[in-house]
């Protein structure tokens, strides 16, 4: 699945930081997905100072998971 994120400097290179993202389910009834980035661009916004994080997200299983 393709996903964009929006946000500042720091933000996107914290996301950059760590490619493996946890998502909780509504109220925490669900249990905790991770997910990992791959394909990652950045690009600026030539107006501002937001930037653009676009990459392909795709869900990764326990067994994949080293500690």
């Amino acid at each position: 699945m393709r996903v964009c994120f929006y946000g500042t400097d720091e933000e996107i290179t914290r996301l950059c930081e760590r490619p493996v993202l946890a998502l909780f389910g509504p109220r925490r009834t669900q249990r905790v997905v991770a997910f990992e980035l791959s394909d990652i661009r950045v690009t600026a916004d030539p107006y501002g100072a937001v930037y653009r994080l676009a990459a392909e997200l795709a869900e990764i299983h326990r067994e994949e998971v080293t500690p």
